[in-house]
């Protein structure tokens, strides 16, 4: 945590700006800086806003995710994906499930092994993307959850604190908008790994798993 999670880009909401608004949410001073910071509010406020915005990204979003992107393989024989690798998924029709993701590697259910007989596997991926990357209005999302979390976690009584679970849905209803408008879903495709007809899927299944509560 600290520096490398700070953001110095115009017109966009810092992590330290983040973490401010945390802190002033339960009636805590704001902090100058997250490097080396020795106020324990503070740190414990950054960890759940990268907690909540890690948690958020799982799901999949248009800007966090990619279809058949290719992974080599290495001299050893084995392909060793990234660390910040959420979620792989190889064409299930084209290897019927052969392939599947332990830590960090790929195995070979067929084989039993972490030898992989192909040059390189092309997968549906979702990438875990720092603070700077992701979009303002999935960073808002994230920080009012964060903030009604922390409170939640810190003084039980949330009845006086600033934001609230209303709050946090309309943060994602406008999230879904911005989500809606790039990544433009359409009624025979949807926004799923496999490109068949699939009328009762798109954007708007991202809210039946629920509000993230």
């Amino acid at each position: 945590m600290g520096l490398e999670n700070q953001s110095a880009t115009p017109g966009r909401t810092t992590l330290l700006e983040a973490v401010n608004i945390v802190l002033m949410n339960i009636g805590e001073q704001p902090v100058s800086t997250l490097e080396n910071q020795q106020v324990l509010e503070a740190r414990t406020a950054e960890a759940t806003i990268l907690e909540m915005h890690k948690e958020g990204q799982t799901r999949g979003w248009s800007w966090n995710s990619e279809r058949e992107y290719p992974f080599a393989r290495s001299s050893s024989g084995e392909i060793v994906l990234p660390t910040n690798v959420i979620s792989w998924q190889p064409d299930p029709y084209e290897f019927q499930h052969r392939y599947q993701l332990r830590g960090q590697r790929v195995y070979d259910k067929e084989s039993r092994s972490y030898q992989i007989p192909v040059a390189q596997l092309k997968a549906d991926v979702v990438w875990l993307l720092p603070w700077d990357e992701c979009p303002e209005a999935y960073n808002r999302w994230s920080l009012i959850r964060a903030a009604r979390v922390f409170s939640a976690r810190t003084i039980g009584d949330v009845s006086g604190v600033q934001y609230t679970l209303a709050d946090e849905q309309q943060a994602l209803i406008e999230l879904l908008r911005v989500e809606n408008t790039q990544e433009a879903p359409n009624m025979i495709t949807g926004r799923r790994r496999f490109p068949t007809f699939q009328p009762a899927e798109g954007l708007t299944d991202r809210l039946a798993g629920g509000l993230f509560l």
